[in-house]
């Protein structure tokens, strides 16, 4: 018993160690964020890109991009000082020395009506604040910038700033909800033209399978049919949806082809 309590007390002192200390690095950078040291720094790095004046409104953004590698996830961070006004988006790339907390940007892109063909966003709330996810297209619906802005950026191990901009967030909403509707009604025909991608993809990854599937077809047919199916079965459904490429759809039947004579020679092998 008394073992068990030596055992308890133990654990207990490390868990409330751990609280106690995250509490504490938290609240430190509420201060700080409340501060708004991290923000006038900011401010200070983005004046190039921020008009004569250096009075646009701006704000810091980030996004994480995800790469996957079988089991591993590769992800790689990105940071920005955003400007907006005028139906005009410039958004720079922004290193942060985690030491000295000097802000630099690298040169910037500038999105505007004449250059994006689609805009998205997705508006979201928590504890912190709000959050907008932006993703920006080009006339033929190709990835352009992807953005997420938060109201609340509190420093952890791979975000380096503490800055509260609830009111700028607000802002940057109205204004990329305009501009989304605006790009939309200039551009009509941009979703289709991303629809009929998607379908030629779909085409493309189905004549890849069937391959693959005729492939293992010669070792071992009932698997390899089985891709084969699969495989035509997303050609078909291409070809069904506007996809008007039919070479995706040949290599897929001709797979398939050779995946139903392998499982008729096995079978009547067995």
């Amino acid at each position: 018993m008394k073992e068990w309590l030596i055992l308890v007390l133990y654990w207990g002192t490390i868990a409330a160690v751990i609280i106690a200390y995250f509490s504490v690095r938290k609240n430190r950078n509420r201060r700080e964020a409340e501060s708004g040291a991290d923000k006038m720094n900011l401010r200070g790095a983005a004046i190039p890109i921020l008009g004569e004046g250096g009075n646009d409104p701006m704000l810091y953004a980030h996004w994480e991009k995800r790469e996957h590698y079988g089991r591993t996830v590769k992800i790689t961070y990105y940071r920005y000082a955003v400007s907006f006004k005028n139906r005009v988006l410039t958004v720079a790339p922004l290193d942060v020395n985690k030491k000295t907390r000097q802000m630099f940007i690298a040169a910037p892109q500038v999105y505007s009506p004449e250059n994006l063909g689609k805009v998205t966003v997705k508006t979201k709330t928590s504890k912190g604040g709000k959050r907008l996810e932006v993703w920006l297209g080009d006339k033929m619906g190709h990835t352009l910038q992807t953005l997420v802005i938060d109201g609340e950026n509190l420093r952890k191990r791979y975000f380096p700033v503490n800055i509260y901009q609830h009111e700028e967030c607000d802002a940057f909403e109205a204004f990329i909800e305009e501009l989304s509707g605006y790009v939309a009604s200039e551009n009509p025909g941009v979703d289709a033209i991303m629809e009929a991608e998607s379908n030629e993809g779909q085409g493309v990854i189905g004549a890849v399978i069937s391959g693959i599937g005729a492939f293992f077809s010669i070792f071992y047919p009932p698997i390899g049919i089985v891709l084969c199916l699969v495989g035509i079965a997303m050609s078909v459904k291409s070809y069904v949806k506007g996809n008007r490429k039919l070479l995706p759809l040949i290599i897929s039947g001709i797979c398939a082809a050779v995946g139903v004579g392998m499982i008729i020679l096995y079978l009547s092998v067995m």
